[in-house]
């Protein structure tokens, strides 16, 4: 019972700090402090704290300094909570993020505020970003446009019904022909702006101003703008992205970058959704779980002796078993005959006795009988 209780938590958490131990840095941030720091975020978010050792891990793994790690890791969750996702995937998703443009672990609250910005802004939650975003993050770094822009395309175009898998899609195709040189989209901006695209994002151009150039020019011979690009995908993503014009984009991007009531939008979206009552019990209950890793923490040695001791005897039985197996079946008979006897209410008599009292006299003269 105590195995199955709080030494057996207690194992799954030691397990998950090992792991985290063959590539943190111990001199930066010694292992039990790191166990105390991941222990107080799990009370902190309810997120179980072995889930958590995990995602240390992972965010050690893709980069983080093992002084951020935790740091990262308390974002990740919080966001995870905030945009209805699990951590995993919000560690996933700013990892690729930071890695791709570049950024330092002290960006990751504001990486995570621009998500949940459009979630907020958009029709979309941070669960199904995470799992989309890894596609077009290569594509708009390659290109210079900054991660607002590309927020500010997600909560536009999916406001507008379109799934963030079909955007992603979209919006991928559209960047990729605005960026190759030779394209139909890049001939006629160098034509009209005398750079391409690269050079105008770098230049502080927003997307929706690269996008209005290519308009004006193409309504000036008669043409639409979808009618500039090769693929219907890319075209949709272009109309769609300045059908509010130039303003309502760029007051998207605006939108991205901006806090809620002084408070980092993360921040705000997380104690929105800690102030519900099933959140309170989540976290009511992981906090009692995280007791018994306490508790089974200081069990795991004895455990460990106790274990050590039990697997000789173990052996020692399965042997026995091996050699007599002839023996071992006629006994599991015996066994199950009597346990058949009870389950059926001590209904069956035997050598003139009867009831519970009975079986147990049978079982005594069974082990005089071996005996002899």
């Amino acid at each position: 019972a105590v195995y199955a209780g709080p030494v057996k938590s207690a194992q799954k958490y030691e397990t998950a700090l090992a792991k985290v131990s063959t590539i943190a840095d111990s001199t930066k941030v010694p292992m039990e402090t790191m166990s105390k720091e991941i222990m107080a975020l799990s009370n902190t978010t309810g997120i179980s704290a072995t889930a958590l050792a995990d995602d240390v891990y992972n965010a050690i793994s893709a980069g983080q300094d093992t002084g951020d790690a935790v740091n990262f890791v308390t974002y990740s969750s919080k966001l995870a909570k905030a945009g209805f996702a699990e951590s995993a995937q919000t560690l996933d998703v700013l990892t690729t993020v930071l890695n791709a443009y570049g950024m330092e672990a002290d960006k990751v609250g504001m990486v995570s505020d621009m998500l949940i910005q459009t979630q907020n802004k958009g029709k979309v939650t941070v669960a199904e970003l995470s799992s989309v975003m890894g596609k077009i993050i290569p594509t708009a770094k390659s290109n210079n446009v900054a991660l607002e822009q590309v927020t500010a395309g997600y909560a536009i175009m999916t406001a507008k019904g379109i799934a963030a898998a079909e955007t992603t899609t979209y919006m991928n195709s559209m960047l990729n022909e605005l960026g190759k040189s030779g394209t139909s989209a890049d001939k006629k901006l160098r034509e009209a702006a005398g750079a391409g695209f690269k050079e105008l994002m770098a230049e502080g151009k927003s997307l929706s101003e690269v996008l209005n150039i290519l308009q004006e020019d193409a309504i000036k011979n008669g043409k639409s703008l979808a009618d500039v690009f090769g693929s219907a995908e890319a075209g949709k993503a272009a109309v769609t992205l300045l059908s509010d014009g130039v303003k309502g984009f760029n007051k998207q991007v605006k939108n991205m970058l901006k806090a809620s009531d002084g408070v980092g939008a993360t921040q705000a979206a997380f104690e929105q959704m800690e102030d519900t009552t099933e959140a309170k019990m989540e976290k009511a209950k992981n906090s009692v779980e995280n007791l018994g890793i306490v508790i089974g923490q200081n069990l795991l040695p004895v455990a460990g002796d106790l274990a050590e001791k039990i697997t000789p005897v173990v052996t020692k039985i399965s042997d026995f078993v091996q050699a007599n197996p002839k023996l071992v079946s006629t006994v599991g008979k015996v066994v199950a005959g009597l346990a058949a006897a009870r389950v059926g209410f001590l209904g069956l008599k035997l050598a003139g006795l009867s009831g519970e009292d009975g079986i147990i006299s049978i079982i005594k003269k069974l082990v005089s009988l071996r005996a002899g």
